[in-house]
């Protein structure tokens, strides 16, 4: 073979393994931004999920039983929009669903301990590897052949967002009710820690009580401004009979949410989230007087005539009730129900409180509290309802 030949074949090797290694180094970058796109996707949707999860917090309280199933429903239901199954396998497991609590100081997430029932954050896990069956495979083959990659992303979500949230409550301080006293002043206390630490700075709370007839207990005040005032006022909080409490008159839920609807009326409160908390033992119980509009029980804010006027009935005062709530719901304003066993019998409780569930709207929920020890999770199911926000990813 001539010299030149074998400078030819030398040529056609050179070129050859030049080819290969330009092959190698294509797809190395082409598998790289596989990679990272991947990994940007994951990472997006493990947020979204996050956050998709943590706005169902609030089932876990008005389940009664601590359910989940909302929550991982939630989360993965997002995940899969944003990252089919047939493409991508599954990208967020049930069991990568966790709820927990989050510290703002330390920002750290602390799994929900066994027996806890105040969970206020949820932390999702995006998984992409070999053990999860969707390990992110590489489009071009590499020089070692063909390879995969494993990637896994962090998120926790939690409400409160700094956002205003105005709140009133309602107490019902009827007699029927009066055993529930002291827990209407500790659920008040524990909804008003939530819209002072967890909502804006300039969120407003105030407190309507009612009997047969409503009446503006504590007006709407700055919550972190006013605290300790708001505070001591919860703790001078008294059943009807009472020195400094409403004469014992009946019971109408529907007058508190007339004066509620009204006093969020100002235009201060206009684009606000405006928030109505019912707590009471949901037992309608009309007297013999003449009801008005400040009852509640016309049906519009502009009618002349109502519902009942001399002889109104418990019915009608439910009647009622619903519709002010249907106003409510209207006029943008959310409503959660603390229900209270108060003196119902245990045949009426359950009517009751799924009675008062119906009138729930917006992001409000319907929770049931009997007894003080459960306080703390009413609290945190109606802080749950405040809007989340992403406060760690990795």
């Amino acid at each position: 073979m001539s010299p030149m030949m074998d400078r030819r074949g030398s040529v056609g090797v050179l070129a050859a393994m030049t080819l290969a290694v330009l092959a190698g180094i294509g797809g190395l970058a082409v598998n790289q931004v596989n990679q990272h796109y991947r990994g940007l996707l994951q990472r997006q949707t493990t947020q979204a999920s996050a956050l998709a999860a943590a706005a169902k917090i609030s089932t876990y309280y008005a389940s009664g039983t601590n359910a989940t199933t909302e929550i991982v429903s939630a989360a993965q239901t997002i995940a899969t929009a944003n990252m089919p199954t047939t493409t991508y396998g599954t990208i967020v497991p049930a069991a990568n669903v966790v709820l927990g609590n989050w510290n703002a100081t330390t920002q750290v997430f602390t799994p929900l301990p066994t027996g806890s029932t105040s969970p206020d954050a949820v932390r999702v896990t995006g998984l992409s590897s070999t053990a999860n069956g969707n390990a992110i495979t590489s489009l071009i083959p590499t020089l070692g052949g063909v390879s995969s990659k494993s990637y896994q992303t962090v998120a926790v979500a939690s409400y409160g967002t700094g956002q205003t949230w105005n709140t009133i409550i309602t107490n019902d301080l009827s007699g029927s009710f009066s055993s529930a006293i002291a827990n209407q002043r500790a659920a008040d206390k524990a909804i008003l820690d939530c819209v002072r630490t967890a909502a804006g700075s300039a969120s407003q709370f105030g407190i309507t009580t009612h009997t047969g007839l409503s009446a503006i207990f504590q007006p709407l005040s700055q919550a972190s401004a006013n605290y300790a005032t708001l505070s001591t006022k919860i703790d001078t909080l008294r059943s009807c009979g009472n020195a400094g409490a409403p004469a014992c008159s009946g019971s109408n839920v529907a007058s508190a949410l007339y004066s509620a609807r009204q006093q969020f009326k100002a235009a201060a409160y206009n684009g606000t989230r405006k928030n109505i908390v019912i707590i009471t033992d949901g037992v309608p119980n009309a007297s013999t007087r003449t009801y008005t509009k400040a009852d509640g029980v016309f049906l519009t804010d502009t009618a002349t005539t109502g519902i009942c006027s001399n002889n109104c009935t418990d019915a009608n005062l439910w009647t009622a009730t619903t519709n002010q709530a249907t106003l409510a719901r209207n006029e943008g304003i959310s409503i959660s129900t603390i229900y209270y066993s108060g003196n119902t019998t245990a045949s009426q409780r359950a009517n009751y409180a799924n009675q008062l569930k119906t009138l729930t709207g917006g992001t409000g929920v319907a929770m049931v509290a009997p007894t003080t020890g459960q306080i703390s999770g009413v609290f945190a199911g109606f802080c749950a309802t405040m809007s989340s926000a992403l406060k760690a990813v990795y």
